[in-house]
């Protein structure tokens, strides 16, 4: 249930939080990136579909079913607009797909996957809904915060990789190699974290608090200017271990395997498709 109210009430305590505790963003230029030269993708294979204009690399293991990824990506973009409750965009996307391994970076001077307002570059190295995902999120107005466990939670929870988040996470508690939400809270030890278990539970905490507070208390958070702690407490009215504690009883109740380590995971791939 969304309370109008509660949301306006909440916002005002985290505007106050930030005015008391004086904490700012830093905004720092970084180098720009490199100019992409585009006679490098004339031979590249072009297919039209829906929403998306592709460009596939001739070497590509995607070459000869274009088709099919085109018509899953057409359905990823209309169920990933769904939870992100926003609109399709409208005109096309131009989607880049390379080849695993080197292409991308020999082509365009970075490593896949990026996008931009008009167009994302995919190397394979991540699963489909990640970058699109990010894509949609600057589209909706999303800005990333400073809290990477949600700047990375959200795409990472909507990559449609076919991937239990939720099951992982509770893996990851049996097996005592859970990181836990103050942790997570940390970007800079946040980064630095193995990135299978970062990917897990910054995915199924953007999950816990989607299915149980809404896509706009996630929001909320991901927004805040306050201190990690401070936010998730004010935000969802729970003192830390508490949220963590209904977090951790989440991930068990939406597990495969209730019981299960992270030994005994069945399950290790990124990806659902390999056409």
């Amino acid at each position: 249930m969304k309370i109008h109210g509660l949301r306006i009430k909440l916002r005002i305590i985290l505007v106050s939080l930030f005015i008391l505790c004086g904490v700012g963003l830093i905004s720092g230029c970084g180098e720009r990136e490199p100019e992409i030269d585009m006679s490098q993708y004339d031979s590249w294979l072009k297919y039209d579909y829906g929403h998306f204009s592709f460009r596939v690399s001739p070497t590509s293991e995607y070459a000869e079913n274009i088709s099919v990824l085109a018509k899953n990506y057409e359905r990823f973009l209309k169920d990933l607009c769904a939870y992100l409750e926003m609109p399709v965009p409208e005109g096309k996307i131009r989607m880049y797909v390379y080849t695993a391994g080197n292409e991308d970076k020999t082509i365009t001077g970075r490593q896949t996957p990026f996008s931009d307002d008009s167009t994302i570059h995919w190397g394979n190295k991540y699963p489909y809904g990640y970058e699109l995902t990010k894509f949609l999120l600057r589209k909706r107005g999303f800005e990333p915060g400073q809290f990477n466990a949600i700047n990375e939670g959200i795409p990472f929870l909507l990559d449609f990789s076919g991937l239990n988040y939720h099951d992982k996470t509770n893996r990851r508690v049996n097996s005592d190699l859970f990181f836990g939400v103050e942790a997570l809270g940390d970007s800079q030890k946040f980064d630095s974290l193995d990135f299978v278990g970062r990917r897990a539970e910054s995915a199924s905490l953007c999950g816990f608090i989607m299915y149980n507070y809404g896509l706009d208390r996630l929001f909320m958070l991901a927004e805040s200017s306050v201190e990690w702690r401070r936010s998730i407490e004010t935000i969802f009215q729970l003192p830390l271990d508490e949220f963590e504690k209904s977090w951790i009883e989440f991930a068990r109740e939406n597990s495969n395997d209730p019981e299960g380590l992270v030994d005994d995971d069945p399950v290790k791939d990124m990806r659902i498709y390999r056409k």
